[in-house]
């Protein structure tokens, strides 16, 4: 059995398989970009109800300036405002451009600014970072 689907993938064109691979990421980068919008739209909502006057996401506040738009921190604060449940580092790493140790930097100035993140350490798994509620 397992040499008949080993000669079926042989009769697969390469091309045909590139093709599938990019349709797959740009599903993906999609769905994700959805979710993103949806998180970022219940955030809005929240911080309107909290404080009456509605503010954009990486706001630190009334005393505090706003993040510069593309600025390390409001990447990563964007990674981390875009899920609900954790994500590691690498991943963080990834979607924001800059390498871990930057992102490490990071999430440490988000903490001195005010902003709870949550780290868990499960197991013998990579830390999950998420904001708390």
């Amino acid at each position: 059995m397992g040499r008949k689907n080993h000669k079926m993938n042989r009769n697969i064109p390469i091309e045909l398989v590139a093709e599938l691979s990019n349709l797959a990421d740009r599903i993906e980068q999609a769905i994700r970009k959805d979710e993103r919008l949806k998180v970022r739209e219940q955030l809005l909502a929240r911080l309107s109800e909290t404080d009456g006057q509605q503010r954009s996401v990486g706001q630190r506040g009334k005393d505090r300036r706003p993040f510069r738009p593309n600025s390390r921190l409001a990447r990563v604060f964007r990674c981390l405002a875009s899920r609900k449940h954790g994500i590691n580092i690498q991943t963080i790493a990834r979607e924001s451009g800059l390498d871990q140790r930057a992102v490490q930097n990071a999430v440490h100035r988000l903490r001195k600014h005010g902003y709870s993140i949550e780290c868990n350490r499960a197991g013998y798994l990579r830390p999950k970072y998420r904001l708390a509620s």
